[in-house]
């Protein structure tokens, strides 16, 4: 029975693998609605039947990897913020930015297809959850959607242009923003290098 079950294990392995291989490849070309079932199946050589078998549908395949992609960032994240110093999220932005890279992780693989907006807009919802978290339940909403896009669109920036600055330049670029935001409220401080 134990061998029985170890080589179910491995099958459903192999056709999940599969599956989403398939999806990936769908994907760089073709918008996820304009995707079927039968598609996936015929790209991962398998039934109709068989996909059913292991998502509901083309957006519950999606769904999944996307979730394991924002995951695999919110670990990170978590890791930075444990260690809360400018240290820990240089490190947790170059750790981010391998995996944007990487075409074999879920985060990479997805970013490079139709379906990278709603990745994006997944990983900006994670990030200004996590920024109206720290600044409490006064931040309002405007605050966090701001600071939260403004990380999330000066990431994209920076891996776009090849990380020309070092993680630690990147982290402390941004905090100082958010530091002299933080102090924007009539406070006066020496004006800080963010160019």
């Amino acid at each position: 029975m134990g061998k029985e079950r170890r080589s179910e294990d491995r099958r459903v392995i192999k056709t999940r693998r599969a599956i989403r291989t398939a999806l990936l490849e769908l994907l760089s070309s073709d918008d996820a609605g304009d995707i079927t079932a039968r598609d996936v199946a015929e790209r991962a050589l398998i039934s109709k039947k068989t996909f059913l078998a292991h998502y509901g549908s083309v957006s519950s395949a999606i769904d999944e990897m996307e979730e394991e992609a924002v995951e695999a960032i919110a670990d990170v994240l978590d890791e930075a913020e444990a260690a809360a110093d400018e240290e820990g999220y240089a490190h947790a932005a170059d750790s981010i930015a391998e995996l944007a890279e990487d075409r074999a992780s879920t985060v990479g693989a997805l970013l490079h297809t139709r379906v990278k907006d709603d990745l994006v807009a997944r990983i900006e919802r994670l990030v200004h959850d996590r920024v109206v978290s720290a600044a409490g339940p006064d931040a309002g909403s405007l605050i966090p959607d701001f600071v939260a896009g403004g990380i999330v669109s000066a990431f994209r920036r920076w891996v776009q242009d090849g990380r020309q600055l070092c993680a630690s330049e990147l982290v402390h670029k941004v905090s100082a923003l958010l530091g002299m935001l933080g102090h924007g409220s009539g406070q006066s401080e020496e004006p800080t290098d963010i160019a």
